[in-house]
């Protein structure tokens, strides 16, 4: 078929390389390699392997040819069949009678019912690295080959191989590229957080500052008036009232002070099981805990991390605390632990009511609750506590679904 590169064959491959540098769709590219590749080997079929570096094996990349679409979810170990010799060797292989060559393998015929008849298989390579096979199958007239067709398809191996290992680099930077976007925006989402969080924290510490005093001399003349009247029935009932909600005010300004004023964490080296059972035990004189059912899956080696005790049990307290008034009367609580990356994570979920999404960017807030009882303040001391940590809250969570709580935060203050 070919003594020379003919005009024809010269045209197919300018226009193959033109193909190849003019698109990053791998698909389009390797289909019309395969289709040039074909049509200069007057064969009836063609298909593309591409190598797995991690399984080292070969997989279809992409197959032409009436009947053996299937084969795609064929794979073939490394010097398994003509294709898995090619890989290994680096050599080209050319099998002009499939029946009469044991190295060649039918299971790729026997799911298609395609029949392989002769294959020419050669190595596709990109900078001296053998990424890949490709076969042209059942040339119709093996007479017309000679080395100088073996020479066009080495050719279009090369540009090929040039196509994968630019598809593949163009798929790494969408990839890079998409998680810079999500990191930026992650990023930027946490800075507008803290930033609303930080002047929550100033607006808060004022309001308390200024309430404090007022409510503190409201309740103590309100004590004196009941000591010193003698009051009828009805009139001790507006007292106890005005002492009742002054009392309440004044513990709205505890919690506010304590939370604005917090102090940074004091890291020392505490067991994971130390912490759980300081907090369960913290939690469990709440009235109502006993009902609750607590779950626990830990981490076998329970790891030791570096944290303020107090503190960080004060924020998993908290979590409990909420957990418990999303289950009113029973309920379980799941306790978890693990390894994310460099990570230590703590998970505490509910089998409540859940949380609705429009709630959920709030729910950080100070005085932001769904609750009628209560200041809001439970999951914002929880984001302050970690966050001093250096680590992370995130809350997951579907009505009617449950909660989960995960905090997260380094072993280690200098691990990020």
């Amino acid at each position: 078929m070919i003594k020379d590169l003919c005009k024809k064959e010269i045209e197919s491959l300018v226009k193959l390389s033109s193909l190849i540098n003019s698109s990053l769709d791998i698909v389009e590219v390797l289909d019309n390699s395969m289709h040039v590749a074909e049509e200069l080997m007057d064969a009836e079929a063609s298909s593309i392997f591409e190598l797995d570096f991690e399984k080292n094996e070969l997989f279809f990349r992409l197959v032409r040819g009436e009947s053996i679409s299937k084969a795609k979810e064929v794979r073939i170990q490394m010097g398994e069949g003509i294709a898995g010799r090619v890989a290994s060797s680096g050599e080209p292989l050319i099998v002009w009678d499939t029946e009469k060559d044991n190295r060649f393998i039918n299971k790729v015929d026997l799911l298609t019912g395609f029949k392989t008849r002769s294959i020419i298989a050669l190595p596709i390579k990109n900078r001296g690295r053998i990424i890949g096979v490709l076969e042209v199958l059942n040339i119709r007239d093996p007479r017309s080959f000679d080395s100088k067709g073996l020479e066009v398809l080495m050719i279009v191996t090369n540009q090929i191989g040039v196509a994968i290992e630019n598809a593949r680099l163009y798929a790494r930077l969408k990839e890079k590229f998409a998680l810079t976007r999500d990191e930026l925006r992650e990023s930027q989402s946490k800075l507008i957080q803290s930033e609303r969080l930080a002047a929550l924290g100033k607006l808060s510490q004022g309001i308390a500052h200024a309430v404090r005093n007022p409510v503190m001399i409201i309740g103590g003349f309100a004590k004196r008036i009941r000591k010193k009247l003698i009051l009828d029935g009805s009139t001790t009932g507006y007292i106890d009232s005005i002492l009742d909600e002054t009392a309440r005010l004044e513990k709205l300004v505890r919690d506010v002070w304590k939370y604005t004023s917090m102090s940074d964490p004091e890291l020392k080296p505490v067991k994971i099981s130390a912490l759980l059972q300081s907090a369960l035990a913290g939690w469990r004189q709440k009235e109502g805990s006993g009902s609750i059912k607590v779950e626990k899956n830990l981490n076998a080696e329970d790891p030791l991390v570096f944290i303020d005790e107090e503190l960080m049990a004060r924020a998993l307290i908290h979590v409990l605390e909420n957990a418990q008034e999303a289950m009113p009367g029973e309920g379980t609580i799941s306790i978890s632990t693990w390894w994310e990356d460099k990570w230590m994570v703590i998970s505490v979920r509910d089998n409540g009511a859940g949380i609705d999404s429009d709630d959920l960017p709030l729910v950080f807030d100070p005085f932001f609750s769904t609750k009628t009882e209560g200041m809001g303040l439970g999951l914002s001391i929880v984001n302050r506590i970690v966050s001093g940590h250096r680590g992370e809250v995130k809350i997951l969570s579907k009505p009617g679904d449950g909660t989960e709580v995960r905090i997260q935060f380094p072993p280690h203050p200098e691990i990020e």
